[in-house]
């Protein structure tokens, strides 16, 4: 008797605890404030094009799109649309460089490692008027130190992968940065 008390003791605290985890109880997305007011959904709709590539990296633009889209959805500010139309701004972005060098060689003049640059420009403007928000940057470096030989060895696909990673959360500071002193601007107006 004792121990069907103390399960069911157990149950109830943890369905007590599920219940007032935060993960259910959690705020669609982290909207931002501005003077102690959320800024409503309709300012936040945001559609990504897929960009552009102007480089010789083959897959790089794809990387770069799909890792910008899961930082959006993963920070919360903006609501990512799939209806252009739908939504109050648009993100555009041209992979406009590439660069693959090789960083140390050996005595047969073959790569041990490698580095690979790469410069991605982005835009952000209003979906009604067209209008462009300044950003603090247009460009984005991206860059990677990588070897097939030595250390911790990844080929030349798997370090893209890394830097596409590390210029999607680049782009999206950015992103929200500009937007935010955009909304900021207007609303002090």
């Amino acid at each position: 008797m004792n121990r069907r008390k103390s399960l069911n003791l157990l149950v109830f605290v943890f369905v007590i605890g599920l219940s007032s985890c935060s993960y259910f109880h959690r705020e669609p997305g982290n909207p931002p404030k501005f003077r102690g007011t959320p800024l409503p959904d309709s300012v936040r709709t945001v559609y990504i094009q897929n960009f552009r590539n102007a480089s010789y990296a083959p897959q790089l633009h794809t990387m770069v799109t799909q890792y910008l889209k899961s930082e959006v959805d993963r920070r919360g500010r903006f609501i990512q649309v799939r209806d252009k139309f739908k939504a109050a701004y648009r993100i555009h972005g041209e992979v406009t460089h590439y660069q693959l060098v090789g960083n140390l060689m050996d005595l047969g003049d073959q790569h041990l490692s490698s580095e690979m640059f790469s410069i991605t420009k982005i835009e952000l403007h209003k979906a009604d008027t067209n209008e462009r928000i300044e950003l603090e940057r247009t460009e984005i470096p991206g860059r990677a130190y990588f070897s097939r030989q030595l250390g911790y060895r990844e080929s030349e696909i798997q370090a893209q992968d890394r830097m596409a990673r590390v210029m999607a959360v680049k782009i999206a500071e950015e992103l929200e940065r500009a937007w935010y002193f955009s909304i900021a601007k207007n609303i002090d107006e």
